[in-house]
């Protein structure tokens, strides 16, 4: 059976601004200095996938910068763009439903394409693990073994039997969405739960029979569209289609009602890069637990987040802040206010700054 795989790259990446824009989201930037996520995420799922088997689906404003970040990674007519954004839920059912109509059988993952991976041959073991899996109506998901509280990610509740010993494959019991610190706490300690790393894999049927018994509306809106694929009127009836469609996460839409859903546990270094705190997760600190990347020089600074393009930042009696220049902008922000960045976008451009979101 073949297999596809799908990176998703519609995102407009708020939470990480200044560093990530409107017009360049977190998806087309470096989370390490090697190359853009996106970039690095076709590049490792090509040592699994073929090339030609690998698609990208990208908001229709993303078509030319896609491009030119792929150059010829990917061939340019697997690149497929939606009108809309309409969340998970309409990314993964437009594409799904897209490739059950060109190939009829198959297997897909889908995959963000915004994930740093920290130990590439065990993120393909852990894919393998799911593609194994999938069946006419099972979908498998990817979750990763928590290292800490994180209150950013999402949480998935599996079958846990201590008496059978450690397993990398475990029916789903539940999604848990971003918890507070003590929930956190529990769920680690428990050892029933992973980090939601937002990878699911099935076959084609499996992912359009999930869509047609959950989604209904998603289902019968994108497959009228679908019927004209082959028209010139193709692209402006996609358009109209996206223009229905709920904004609904596949999680909220499939994954939760799903009675089979499967989980593997996959053990890399995984992060969703979901914050400015945990862009600066990936520079490491220094003795301080400050992550500096750029000119920086502080006295009295600790456990900071500071990041500079081509200025100095001088700091004194500093802590547990974020402090990030660009060209442009200069934020300075509590860690722990990491979550209001999108937010506080949406307030400047409401302030009358929207050239700078």
């Amino acid at each position: 059976m073949d297999q596809y795989a799908v990176i998703m790259a519609g995102g407009a990446g708020l939470r990480l601004w200044p560093l990530s824009r409107e017009q360049r989201p977190k998806q087309f930037i470096s989370a390490d200095g090697t190359g853009s996520m996106l970039q690095r995420t076709i590049e490792r799922i090509s040592e699994l996938i073929p090339p030609d088997k690998c698609f990208v689906i990208t908001n229709h404003n993303y078509a030319d910068l896609t491009q030119e970040v792929l150059g010829n990674l990917i061939p340019r007519q697997n690149i497929i763009l939606e009108p809309l954004r309409k969340n998970t839920g309409g990314c993964i059912s437009y594409a799904a439903l897209l490739l059950e109509r060109r190939f009829r059988k198959g297997s897909v993952c889908f995959i963000p394409a915004d994930s740093y991976v920290g130990n590439k041959q065990e993120y393909l073991k852990a894919i393998r693990l799911a593609f194994k899996e999938c069946s006419s109506s099972t979908l498998t998901v990817i979750g990763v073994n928590p290292t800490y509280p994180a209150i950013g990610y999402g949480y998935i509740n599996i079958d846990s039997d201590p008496s059978a010993g450690p397993r990398q494959i475990s029916r789903v019991r539940q999604f848990k969405e971003k918890p507070d610190t003590e929930t956190a706490r529990a769920y680690v300690a428990s050892g029933q739960y992973l980090w939601n790393s937002g990878i699911v894999a099935g076959s084609l049927q499996a992912f359009k029979s999930g869509i047609q018994q959950h989604m209904q509306e998603h289902f019968h809106i994108l497959s009228e569209a679908l019927d004209h694929l082959d028209s010139p009127s193709f692209h402006s009836l996609i358009e109209q289609a996206y223009s229905r469609l709920p904004d609904l996460s596949f999680d909220n839409g499939v994954l939760e009602h799903s009675s089979s859903l499967m989980a593997v546990k996959g053990d890399f270094d995984w992060d969703d890069i979901g914050s400015l705190e945990a862009f600066g997760r990936l520079t490491g600190c220094d003795s301080s637990g400050n992550a500096v990347r750029g000119s920086h020089i502080g006295m009295d600074t600790r456990d900071s987040v500071i990041i500079s393009s081509d200025i100095l930042i001088a700091s004194i009696g500093v802590s547990d802040m974020m402090i990030i220049q660009t060209k442009d902008v200069i934020l300075v922000c509590p860690k722990e206010r990491a979550q209001d960045i999108k937010a506080f976008v949406e307030y400047l451009k409401h302030a009358g700054y929207g050239d700078f979101t």
